[in-house]
């Protein structure tokens, strides 16, 4: 009897660690838990809306960034998740994106720098882009996996410029400069965060 009570107990114990040790998903709660101030983006899509909201202003004149709080709402389910919490202090990640495949990178959930806009992915509900200025000149553009809580950052520089969401492709800006000056131009992305292709197109300022 005593074998079967230890066996019985080492299951459960073995079933919390299992539970307590895979991975992370955002929690789903009433729309009601969405703060008030919260900003519902364009880039929603029909009751799959996005918000940004911000739970703490910069400080010391613009020493520290806001800290800001995006949002995952199934409006006509009524339930909202919290995507991620904004950390200004988040070290950037240029040099590890610095290389000749120029694919998007792993980040932890909890290194998402800024947030000033959101998109939902419209193929996959699942997933929503983040994009957000922390230095005053580059914007940095994120996606971010809600249902497994993981995020890759691309390299853009210029942030989110459009979709093809019947090809899973994103266009994404960047910015170089030469002789000439400062000059801009695109890249197409998957949703995994692999590079495709160049578009050619180069705008001059």
């Amino acid at each position: 009897m005593k074998l079967s009570i230890r066996h019985f107990l080492g299951g459960i114990l073995m079933l919390v660690f299992c539970m307590s040790t895979g991975t992370s998903k955002a929690q789903t709660m009433d729309i009601k838990q969405l703060p008030a101030t919260a900003v519902r983006q364009q880039g929603s899509f029909f009751q799959y809306a996005v918000y940004i909201n911000e739970d703490k202003p910069e400080s010391d004149e613009g020493a520290m960034d806001a800290v800001k709080s995006v949002w995952l709402a199934n409006e006509r389910m009524g339930t909202v998740e919290k995507v991620c919490v904004t950390n200004p202090q988040a070290p950037a990640v240029w040099q590890q994106m610095n290389t000749p495949e120029a694919n998007a990178v792993d980040v932890p959930i909890t290194n998402i720098a800024a947030a000033d806009k959101a998109w939902v992915v419209i193929t996959d509900m699942t997933k929503v882009i983040v994009e957000g200025c922390p230095d005053g000149r580059n914007i940095y553009t994120y996606i971010i996996d809600t249902e497994n809580h993981t995020a890759k950052q691309f390299p853009s520089t210029e942030g989110f410029i459009k979709a093809h969401w019947d090809k899973k492709e994103i266009v994404l800006g960047f910015y170089g400069y030469d002789d000439s000056g400062r000059y801009s131009y695109k890249r197409i992305y998957s949703l995994t965060g692999r590079f495709i292709r160049n578009t050619g197109e180069i705008e001059r300022e």
